[in-house]
C-alpha cells in the first residue's frame, strides 16, 4: 500500500511540473476534463459549484469543505498538492474532527487526478 501510495505521489508530482509546459489549448482541455471529472467524483459532496453544498451533505452529516477557496486557505501548500492530498486520504483535518472523505487514489487515475487540480486551480476565488 506504502509503495502505491508513493509511486501515485510521484506521477502527480511530475505532471504538476507538466502544467507548467502545457500550451494553452493543453491547459483549457485538462479544466474541461477536470470539471467533467469533478462532477462525476466530487459533486455530490462538494456541489456542482465546489461550493460545499452538495446534494449527499445532509445525509451524509458532513461538512463538505468549499474547494473554491482552496488558494486562500492553504498557506504554502498549492492547489494541486491539496487536491493530490485529499483524494488519497492524506488531507489535513482540523483538530477534534475525524477524517471524513473517503481515500480515491486506488479508484482515481493520477491524470484524472490532475485534471481536477486543474479546473479547480481555474475556479478559486
Amino acid at each position: 500500500m506504502k509503495k502505491k501510495v508513493t509511486l501515485f505521489f510521484m506521477i502527480v508530482t511530475g505532471l504538476l511540473g507538466y502544467d507548467l509546459a502545457l500550451a494553452d489549448p493543453a491547459q483549457d482541455e485538462a479544466i474541461r476534463k477536470g470539471q467533467e471529472h469533478f462532477k462525476i467524483f466530487c459533486s455530490n459532496c462538494h456541489g456542482v459549484n465546489a461550493d460545499g453544498n452538495g446534494r449527499l451533505v445532509a445525509s451524509l452529516n458532513i461538512t463538505a469543505s468549499d474547494l473554491t477557496a482552496l488558494k486562500q486557505t492553504g498557506g504554502d501548500v498549492c492547489v494541486a498538492e491539496r487536491v493530490l492530498r485529499a483524494v488519497s486520504g492524506m488531507h489535513h483535518v482540523p483538530a477534534g474532527q475525524e477524517q471524513k472523505m473517503p481515500n480515491f487514489s486506488a479508484d482515481i487515475e493520477s491524470i484524472t487526478t490532475y485534471e481536477i487540480s486543474q479546473y479547480l486551480k481555474s475556479i478559486q476565488k
